[in-house]
């Protein structure tokens, strides 16, 4: 990898200034984690640029024209810092009155060479002062921890004339204004498809592998699928996977199935060609969360979607006659009574 240029650009929306941090040599080493960091990550999302003249990808475009040319690549490098100033204060604004705030930290920027390819990085980290151990100065940096990383984006520009260019973006929070209003990216595949996608896949894969074998351990899973879907304001597959499965105590599945199972669900994203982080589009799968079971002549039961702790609210156990039967917890008084049958003596 080759650094023809960076920059650190401390950002300060409360004050509304920019502040330039000094590079130290080593610093190209952080580069290359970041560069690693989003070429690896499982949650990275792609994008595109609206068109190719968009201030963001200007400037970007024109510190490759001018790779010599210190003075032009600082006045390039200061626009694309000055719009993220801009885009945080406005986001301040609306969400300041909720007690919430956008998270302070500093834009590293970088055009490298990897393997034939021209990327330009954009970072947006947590930069903290810190005591140094030798003589308890104080001096400010970067962590190695991937937590302290806020988002980060990685255009490829190997086509200097191209129209567009992709652009993998991570952010750690479900905030638009990165992606949206500062670099002014549209998605590859919108909400709404991703979601339809992904909930059609695990939906296929859950079915083909476990609904017959272990029928049980299919509907809890099934369910807790379901409930995140549901609750998760940016859905990340990982989790998902984490949460519903790879944490899962089965009651009729092997260990054998369970480690085939997680591997088919990772393979999922690619394969069935969906983003591991988008934010669920709920209208587009609540009709395919339903569930109608047959469970007697002309009686049904009706699961409209997630259920909290469904193992707890709907049973079957077999009677000593060797009738079989469903207990389900009611919380509606005249249901309870309709079937209330106190017997005749």
């Amino acid at each position: 990898m080759r650094i023809i240029t960076q920059a650190v650009k401390a950002i300060d929306y409360e004050e509304g200034k920019i502040f330039s941090k000094s590079i130290l040599p080593e610093f190209g080493e952080y580069i290359q984690q970041l560069i690693v960091h989003i070429q690896t990550n499982k949650s990275v999302r792609e994008y595109k640029t609206r068109s190719a003249e968009t201030e963001v990808i200007q400037a970007i475009l024109n510190i490759i024209d001018h790779q010599t040319e210190e003075g032009m690549i600082e006045e390039d490098i200061n626009k694309i810092a000055s719009r993220l100033l801009q885009k945080e204060s406005e986001v301040q604004l609306r969400i300041g009155s909720m007690g919430a705030r956008v998270q302070k930290g500093s834009l590293i920027l970088s055009l490298v060479e990897k393997e034939g390819s021209t990327l330009f990085l954009m970072a947006k980290v947590e930069h903290t002062d810190f005591f140094e151990d030798t003589d308890y100065s104080v001096k400010s940096g970067f962590s190695k921890e991937e937590e302290k990383i806020w988002k980060t984006c990685l255009f490829e520009v190997d086509d200097r004339n191209a129209l567009q260019f992709l652009v993998k973006v991570y952010s750690n929070t479900s905030a638009k204004y990165w992606w949206r209003d500062f670099l002014e990216l549209e998605e590859l595949q919108s909400d709404e498809v991703n979601t339809s996608k992904a909930f059609q896949a695990v939906e296929t894969t859950l079915s083909r592998n476990l609904k017959k074998t272990a029928p049980y351990d299919y509907t809890v899973i099934r369910n807790a699928i379901y409930a995140y879907f549901n609750t998760a304001e940016q859905f990340d597959f990982s989790e998902m996977v984490e949460r519903t499965l790879e944490n899962y105590k089965p009651n009729d599945m092997t260990v054998e199935k369970k480690e085939n199972l997680l591997r088919l669900f990772y393979e999922l994203p690619e394969k069935k060609k969906f983003d591991s982080r988008f934010h669920p589009a709920l209208a587009i799968i609540k009709p395919k969360m339903r569930k109608t079971y047959d469970v007697y002549n002309n009686i049904q039961v009706k699961v409209l979607g997630e259920v909290e702790g469904i193992h707890d609210i709907i049973q079957s156990y077999q009677a000593e006659d060797g009738n079989r039967y469903l207990r389900i917890r009611v919380n509606n008084d005249m249901v309870f009574q309709a079937f209330a049958c106190r017997g005749q003596d």
